[in-house]
């Protein structure tokens, strides 16, 4: 196995053993982008409320919740990789980890912030193509519902 290195969109950088056989994810959004990518045996670890896919998530380890995960279960399953977000996670919990593991963290403000970490995710991950496809799939989506023919919305809500 050889290594590489990232920088997460907290500005940190990690080296991952690459590519990673042992990923923990603390975010829900996140586990579904693994599997996306077709990672389902790497995925040892994730949060109780990673619930999609569901077929896939019934066989993994939970690992406790976003804010409250059980490091000592995570230490246990001694992951080469394990992923996290700025908002949804716990910084003393995070910080806790870093010590112990590769963390790369998630900071996600905009669509682009969501693609660029897509993009990194895949790469560490060996997953690049896979990655690159869904991006498209998704941009092809919003192009297609998004149309300028719409006229001048008032306003827009997003969940």
């Amino acid at each position: 196995m050889t290594a590489i290195t990232s920088t997460d969109q907290l500005d940190n950088t990690i080296d991952i053993n690459f590519p990673p056989r042992r990923i923990i994810s603390l975010v829900p959004s996140q586990t579904e982008l693994l599997f996306d990518l077709g990672l389902d045996e790497e995925v040892v670890g994730i949060t109780r409320f990673c619930i999609h896919p569901k077929e896939k998530v019934k066989s993994k380890q939970k690992i406790g919740g976003t804010k409250q995960f059980d490091i000592e279960k995570i230490k246990l399953l001694s992951p080469d990789l394990i992923i996290g977000n700025k908002e949804e996670n716990y910084q003393e919990g995070i910080e806790e980890l870093q010590k112990h593991f590769p963390v790369w963290m998630s900071d996600i403000y905009t669509l682009e912030d969501s693609y660029n970490m897509m993009r990194e995710v895949s790469r560490i991950t060996n997953c690049e193509t896979e990655g690159e496809n869904l991006i498209e799939e998704i941009e092809n989506s919003f192009s297609k519902h998004l149309s300028s023919d719409i006229g001048h919305p008032t306003c827009a809500y997003f969940i």
